[in-house]
């Protein structure tokens, strides 16, 4: 029933094997009920004809059961040890585990209602159609997407954490199956937990690949049974991304500044970073391009107009900046620029939620294809000269 958790106590028995998740069953399930639960439970039976393939990403894996799947998150949140969830199909019965798997969470699939910890879960819900299942958002402010907002609006998706910090009382009241986190750490999931609230751990942000982090639609996949619907999306999104790139490959690389000052630092994508890996496969050149760490450079102002002052196109993330002129207010030493002169100065803020949310943070995250796409427009016009920028546009003068 919604609002009512559905985590089983784990139990310490004989364990049992995991089968690799590219094991197929031969058994034919019996027909489920209307809710997709099993009705007439057979131990030989495989519940899980659809099973995720994961290609891209590298922080999570789904191993299979007959009447079970084991997710596991390798790093929850940054530094964190593997954490595992053990997924039940609805109607069977609970699993008696020992080892890694003994204390595990066992939570009931496919869940009837979810509480995200972040705008970036929202698109993989909607994709996979099953919006009906959210039923909390931890700040419903920063949401772009208009039909969550709508249910925010409506009361049937429920702020949870809009100061910042979690109302443990108000998600215990609401119930829901799972909290799915924002990747990072928080006291009160121990609490939720305790209370018989599945806690899972979504750390698409820690992969350094922008398909790696799409793949990501495969652990909400998990949660609400759907494999089947998520490998199509995914493959979809998997193959536009690398037919933009390919038509990028073999373009001249163009020059370009990254970033801009923020609270007196400059925060500068390396080559092995999310974005640096987008801007190399749209053809971009800057200096940092050989950097290898997965975060952004923290660079004071000085030492990033040395080396790419005179880029003729710039490429930032503002939510604020309408115009060149907008820019220049911020800090007038912009005006130094190169691209400043050229104009070509674009902001990944052309999709704005009506609360101030950027749609690039939300949507971007499962379409680094609609990103890439804008970036090769930008940088490379004439190889999709009939493009409709989803996430970037040019300030205007």
């Amino acid at each position: 029933m919604p609002g009512v958790p559905r985590v089983l106590a784990a139990a310490a028995i004989t364990g049992l094997a995991l089968s690799g998740c590219s094991a197929t069953g031969t058994d034919t399930a019996p027909p489920p009920a209307a809710d997709g639960c099993i009705t007439d439970f057979d131990a030989e039976t495989d519940y899980f004809p659809d099973k995720s393939q994961i290609v891209d990403a590298e922080n999570f894996h789904i191993t299979y059961e007959n009447s079970y799947q084991v997710l596991t998150v390798d790093e929850p949140f940054s530094g964190a040890s593997p954490e595992a969830y053990v997924l039940v199909k609805c109607g069977a019965p609970a699993p008696e585990l020992t080892g890694d798997l003994a204390d595990a969470q066992q939570i009931t699939v496919p869940i009837t209602s979810l509480h995200s910890g972040s705008t970036t879960h929202l698109p993989s819900i909607t994709e996979l159609g099953v919006l009906d299942v959210l039923t909390g958002v931890s700040n419903g402010s920063y949401v772009t997407d208009a039909d969550v907002v709508e249910r925010i609006g409506s009361g049937e998706v429920s702020e949870y954490a809009a100061g910042g910090t979690i109302d443990t009382e108000a998600v215990m009241v609401a119930g829901p199956d799972v909290v799915m986190t924002g990747g990072t750490d928080d006291p009160a999931y121990a609490q939720l937990r305790a209370a018989g609230i599945g806690v899972v751990a979504n750390a698409e942000w820690l992969e350094a690949s922008p398909l790696g982090r799409a793949e990501w639609i495969k652990v909400v996949a998990a949660l609400t049974g759907t494999e089947a619907r998520a490998a199509e999306v995914y493959d979809g999104i998997r193959s536009s991304y690398l037919a933009v790139a390919a038509e990028a490959a073999g373009a001249e690389p163009v020059p370009v500044l990254l970033g801009a000052m923020s609270q007196g630092t400059w925060y500068m994508s390396s080559g092995g970073s999310y974005m640096g890996r987008m801007f190399t496969d749209a053809g971009a050149q800057w200096p940092w391009q050989s950097e290898t760490g997965t975060g952004s450079l923290p660079l004071d102002f000085e030492a990033v107009v040395a080396q790419s002052a005179d880029a003729p196109t710039w490429l930032v993330v503002n939510n604020d900046w309408q115009t060149i002129g907008a820019a220049l207010a911020a800090d007038e030493r912009y005006g130094s620029l190169a691209a400043i002169g050229t104009g070509h100065v674009w902001n990944a803020n052309n999709a704005m939620g009506p609360g101030g949310g950027n749609d690039f943070y939300e949507r971007g995250v499962l379409r680094p294809d609609l990103i890439l796409a804008d970036l090769v427009a930008i940088l490379h016009p004439e190889l999709l000269p009939d493009h409709e920028f989803t996430f970037y546009r040019q300030l205007e003068p």
